[in-house]
């Protein structure tokens, strides 16, 4: 039995009005699509809320499809779309004017851009949840939510001593995933894992 189903039986099954193909288009966009409103709108949940909008427009339109490419785009469009309604409406700052100003056609690379950080993001958070059990729950404790060693060791009641090497460990296999991937992985891995600049500019150094 097929634990994920086949394009072709994604396209057939959204069309027929079935759940379950809107479930597996939600696991597969939903993520790098929250990722890449929140960057344009700088607001969690308003981000999750246009991405939730956009769902059920692409519900709506279900019919239209023929490929998951065409949804994938769909999707890009309309949450871009919203997210420039949502700043327009909202104009409270000068750095929301910059965000108009990148998004009404000064600098539409920028969205290009914020289309491909959110896919490659996407596949570094796959890696993470990839990590072995302990090693994952540090990094997302320590990255995700911004813990303090002391304060993870204290969630996992483990020791400082335990987070610092499972931190160090989850960080060299994550390295080692993604060497051989494009260079922006590598530099939003750096980003994100800012606190370790230093093995950040030596990951190429190893074969």
């Amino acid at each position: 039995m097929r634990s994920v189903p086949m394009e072709i039986d994604i396209i057939d099954t959204l069309k027929k009005g079935g759940p379950d193909a809107l479930q597996s288009l939600l696991k597969q966009f939903y993520s790098p699509l929250c990722l890449f409103a929140e960057r344009l709108v700088a607001n969690r949940a308003a981000a999750e809320d246009i991405v939730g909008e956009s769902f059920i427009k692409l519900w709506n339109k279900r019919g239209d499809f023929e490929s998951t490419q065409n949804i994938k785009a769909f999707m890009y469009i309309t949450v871009r779309n919203a997210c420039l309604n949502y700043l327009k409406q909202a104009k409270r700052d000068s750095l929301n004017q910059k965000q108009l100003a990148y998004l009404t056609g000064e600098k539409e690379e920028f969205v290009l851009n914020e289309m491909i950080r959110a896919e490659v993001l996407k596949e570094i958070m796959n890696e993470i949840n990839n990590l072995p059990e302990q090693c994952g729950k540090v990094l997302k404790l320590a990255y995700l939510e911004g813990l303090k060693n002391q304060e993870v060791a204290k969630v996992l009641n483990i020791s400082v001593h335990t987070v610092k090497n499972q931190k160090a460990r989850a960080i060299q296999l994550l390295k080692t995933r993604l060497r051989d991937r494009d260079i922006m992985a590598i530099m939003l891995l750096c980003t994100f894992l800012s606190e370790t600049s230093d093995s950040c500019q030596n990951m190429y150094l190893s074969a």
